[in-house]
């Protein structure tokens, strides 16, 4: 999954990180361009959550068949090229393997839950696809990824619902970096700007093992 941009927008819209990773789009884009788009995105993601019809919230209200797990899918994100097992033994001592204060050679290797039942979760267009994961307590991580790594032609493809899960399980490893990088910083203020070099380098890493 090619990507070209990561937003991290703060419970009241506010764009608190970004960083793109293609070089022209700096050129095209100023601070206060971010700034819009993040209000923009928050905005939309309201309004998303307010146009679900009245049917089928009654149905989701009443069944408890739904099913919102994630499943788990291995490695996203993480260096290639190697085995679990030799992740495993490598992990200690290769400085791209390191996860903070995650042990193993994973994030998380267990299913999960998406806390975005109701509002924008996937956008499609000819040029790019964005996904959008929200934390429990709001906050979003967006991803926008290069044309091609969906089909929107075909929105229903396996290879479509693959490429979600791949989304989020991503998404949830740049939220563990948050967690582990950002809120354990003591100079650190909520819903503040990330100025984090370390979160940054590791975002870095992540995108390049992605690519």
């Amino acid at each position: 999954m090619p990507v070209r941009m990561l937003l991290v927008i703060n419970k009241s819209g506010g764009l608190i990180y970004h960083r793109s990773f293609e070089p022209d789009v700096d050129k095209r884009l100023n601070s206060n361009d971010y700034l819009i788009l993040a209000s923009i995105l928050h905005g939309s993601f309201a309004i998303a959550t307010q146009l679900t019809p009245k049917a089928l919230q009654l149905s989701q209200s009443s069944s408890r068949n739904i099913d919102y797990t994630v499943p788990y899918i291995p490695y996203v994100g993480m260096p290639r090229g190697r085995t679990g097992n030799e992740r495993s033994r490598n992990a200690a001592s290769s400085s791209q393997g390191k996860l903070g204060s995650f042990k193993g050679d994973d994030f998380f290797k267990e299913s999960f839950q998406s806390w975005n039942r109701s509002g924008v979760r996937q956008l499609c267009t000819d040029q790019f696809t964005m996904y959008i994961y929200q934390t429990m307590t709001g906050l979003k991580f967006v991803v926008v990824a290069s044309e091609g790594t969906l089909s929107p032609a075909n929105p229903s493809s396996n290879n479509n619902i693959f490429n979600i899960h791949v989304a989020d399980n991503f998404l949830r490893k740049i939220y563990c970096l948050y967690s582990d990088y950002v809120m354990k910083d003591p100079f650190y203020s909520l819903e503040m700007p990330i100025k984090s070099t370390l979160f940054d380098k590791k975002v870095k890493q992540m995108v390049d093992n992605l690519m």
